[in-house]
């Protein structure tokens, strides 16, 4: 993943047919915004939002991009990517805090690696290594072309198959066929930085494509989603325990994940306060369960949160992308409405129990240095 994330950083200076420092300027010129990039635990993806009549330009500066980089710049581009893991892990308590749970939690599977890398695979990097891996995995085969807007599709079509058509299709990345070990007792890691405490936990889920994937979203919102959701509620606004909780699943999609809560304490409140508050509600949904009009309001919730994400070009853009990628088929997208209406108070109340228990757990507390 580091060499992904040092790819991203290298393309701006990577083309050999357009002057360094203008593939920016040349899309501004023609009325583009947003140019960016991004590196995940499983894909880069490249973006950007031009006039509709210019959209053969995207392809045009994309497909050079794609096969003649010549990597200039390399070393003073790595220097980019290490100063950004000092700043976002190195030197940030909750980057470190995040790295060290993911390497508890998954002692085998890549989750348990970050995706820029150490500084050490950083530092050992040499401009033949990207380059190598470039040309075996950024072709065409491993691609997902999203384009939204004002355009003839036909042409689209058209414009892909001349721009990209003769590019190497590269490899398929090797499958990852490392499967974490099932965890069966709880794991706990500390991380000591002069800051505020913090709290993560994170229970072994299954992947985003997984029948339970609804349910679980449905579970996330109703314990965290706003103001009204029982963690929320009971943490921040009544009992004064927390700034802030909230939750969420990763650090991929592809493969079995994590349900993580992150929670930081109110000074003189503990992270074991709020860690017994957790698990106590935890409790009470594996007895009770959620209440129907508990589970319809957070259906609404989120089917509106994900109506205004395809509101722009952009959103929709990155939904059928990642649809694609995921599922192998971009109108799921348009299907997750109903799987989520599906979900019922018992789908909650069943994975609760099945997975957020205690032997499935890997908690993870920022403390205060010892005084020496």
């Amino acid at each position: 993943a580091e060499l992904s994330s040092e790819i991203d950083a290298l393309e701006d200076q990577a083309r050999a047919h357009v002057v360094p420092n203008e593939y920016d300027r040349i899309l501004t010129r023609a009325g583009a915004r947003g140019l960016n990039a991004m590196t995940t635990s499983e894909s880069t993806t490249y973006f950007v939002e031009l006039p509709a009549n210019r959209a053969e330009l995207f392809f045009a500066l994309e497909s050079d991009r794609m096969s003649k980089p010549v990597f200039r710049e390399f070393y003073s581009e790595r220097d980019v990517v290490m100063e950004e893991r000092r700043m976002r892990v190195d030197t940030s308590p909750a980057g470190a805090l995040y790295e060290a749970h993911l390497r508890a939690a998954f002692t085998r599977h890549p989750y348990g690696q970050p995706v820029v890398g150490t500084m050490a695979d950083l530092r050992s990097l040499r401009r033949s290594d990207v380059a190598d891996y470039y040309r075996r995995f950024y072709g065409p085969r491993n691609a997902v072309l999203a384009v939204v807007g004002s355009v003839d599709p036909q042409r689209i079509e058209e414009w892909a198959q001349s721009y990209f058509g003769s590019i190497p299709a590269g490899e398929r990345p090797a499958p990852v066929r490392v499967v974490e070990p099932p965890q069966t007792a709880e794991r706990r890691v500390e991380v000591e930085w002069d800051a505020r405490p913090s709290l993560r936990i994170g229970w072994h889920v299954p992947a985003a494509s997984h029948d339970d994937g609804p349910a679980l979203a449905v579970l996330s919102a109703l314990l965290t989603g706003g103001r009204t959701s029982r963690l929320h509620r009971a943490l921040v606004t009544q009992d004064r325990l927390a700034t802030s909780v909230y939750s969420s699943m990763g650090p991929g999609s592809l493969h079995p994940r994590l349900f993580q809560i992150d929670a930081v304490p109110i000074h003189p409140h503990s992270t074991q306060e709020i860690e017994t508050e957790i698990y106590a509600h935890i409790e009470v949904l594996i007895e009770e369960g959620p209440t129907e009009a508990e589970v319809e309001r957070v259906r609404n919730q989120i089917e509106a949160g994900a109506v205004r994400r395809i509101q722009s070009n952009l959103g929709l853009a990155f939904q059928l992308a990642d649809s694609e990628s995921l599922w192998g088929d971009w109108r799921e997208t348009f299907r997750a409405s109903a799987r989520l209406r599906a979900v019922t108070p018992a789908d909650v109340r069943r994975v609760v129990a099945t997975y957020l228990v205690a032997d499935n757990r890997t908690v993870a507390t920022l403390v205060s240095r010892a005084t020496p």
